[in-house]
């Protein structure tokens, strides 16, 4: 019997081995293709926004119009194999989708036929929720929705917070503009807010708005405007992006709960130019996407998709499991969820236009482990199978 105890002691061992291992290994992905499951004109795709923690991706999918020369962009969600319109779009004259929620809840806008404005909505079950304060009136979008359905955006060019009941703007005194760009599960708010400082000159600040007040975040670059907001998490942790008007530069910033920052290194740019290292979201694990290159690069050449995950930042072209690696260019990366799953866009095999979903996979190492371990537990099994004839 101790014998027994040992040799199963070690599968166990070996099983827990490889959990360690697959944690510290270097992360892998595999690629899927996020389209329309159909064959569709060459002007047609889907651009993704937002992921949520089930792998589903909600987006536009820029569709053919009546004209030959015309798309129409119509709110999508990608789930499955494919992206299909959200129930009822066929309303509208346009439609967006910007956020989800692990509820498969959608916020985005659309427009009315005839109508001036677009109406920034809440989406679920088939039915849509308009969260302008002044019901009928005005514009805006809904930009991002947490876990328990508290949607932020702007309307009227105020910003917009929905408490899961009614909607109100925030108060940001002194104001001309403003809007909402992300929300956590806790209700803390992140977005820009614009001054009138002087003679038709206005200035953009940074706020975050934890339910009572609103804070401004320092600009972490004096020769740079100040920083657009992108995402906050969980802990409190923002994404936020820069640029400079004087050579065209742009760079990213996680700032903390307490409003330290740490720079997003970029990827290597052409030689000569200034860095542009845009951050497109941020997930609760603290890991942030984005796209990275120079100030001349373009979707089609020297822009490549990255993921910045403890300090580091990786292109994720060099992430992909080897069979894949080759049939893709990942130029952007917009949305990451919990689970490390990423949406973006990219290039399959560098001539089509494509919209993706990436998967973390184990190591090949750690998958031998695991065998290794299953192996131990099997030949346990087989002995003490054998003891008992």
């Amino acid at each position: 019997m101790p014998q027994y105890r040992f040799l199963t002691g070690s599968a166990l061992a070996a099983t827990l081995a490889f959990t360690n291992l697959s944690a510290e290994a270097q992360l892998r992905y595999r690629v899927k293709l996020a389209d329309f499951g159909e064959p569709v004109g060459e002007e047609e795709f889907f651009s993704p926004a937002a992921i949520n923690n089930h792998g589903v991706v909600a987006g536009t999918g820029y569709r053919r119009g009546d004209e030959w020369y015309d798309t129409d962009p119509i709110a999508h969600i990608f789930r499955g194999n494919a992206a299909r319109p959200l129930l009822g779009t066929d309303a509208f004259g346009n439609s967006y989708a910007y956020g989800i929620n692990d509820r498969n809840q959608v916020v985005g806008n659309y427009t009315l036929p005839d109508t001036p404005g677009a109406v920034p909505y809440l989406y679920h079950n088939g039915r849509y929720q308009d969260l302008r304060v002044e019901k009928g009136t005005g514009s805006g979008d809904a930009m991002d929705i947490n876990a328990s359905g508290q949607v932020v955006g702007s309307a009227n060019a105020k910003a917009l917070f929905f408490d899961g009941t009614r909607s109100r703007y925030i108060d940001i005194p002194g104001a001309v503009s403003s809007q909402a760009k992300s929300l956590n599960d806790h209700g803390t708010v992140v977005g820009n807010a614009f001054f009138d400082v002087s003679s038709g000159a206005y200035e953009s600040r940074a706020f975050v708005y934890d339910g009572r007040e609103v804070k401004y975040l320092q600009n972490p670059l004096a020769d740079s405007l100040s920083p657009e907001m992108v995402a906050v998490n969980n802990a409190g942790q923002m994404a936020a992006r820069t640029f400079n008007p004087d050579d065209a530069a742009s760079k990213s910033f996680i700032y903390g709960a307490d409003g330290r920052w740490t720079q997003i290194a970029g990827l290597p740019s052409p030689a000569g130019e200034p860095e542009v290292t845009i951050v497109s979201d941020l997930n609760n694990q603290g890991w942030a996407v984005g796209r990275s290159g120079g100030i001349d690069c373009n979707e089609g050449n020297c822009y490549k998709a990255f993921l910045w995950r403890d300090g580091q930042t990786v292109s994720l072209n060099d992430l992909l499991v080897p069979w894949q690696a080759k049939r893709w260019n990942l130029f952007d990366a917009v949305a990451i969820n919990d689970r490390g799953q990423i949406t973006g866009r990219g290039f399959s095999s560098y001539l089509v236009y494509d919209s993706y979903v990436l998967t973390p996979v184990p190591e090949p190492e750690g998958w031998a482990l695991l065998l290794a371990g299953l192996g131990v537990v099997g030949t346990v099994a087989r002995r003490r199978a054998g003891r008992r004839r």
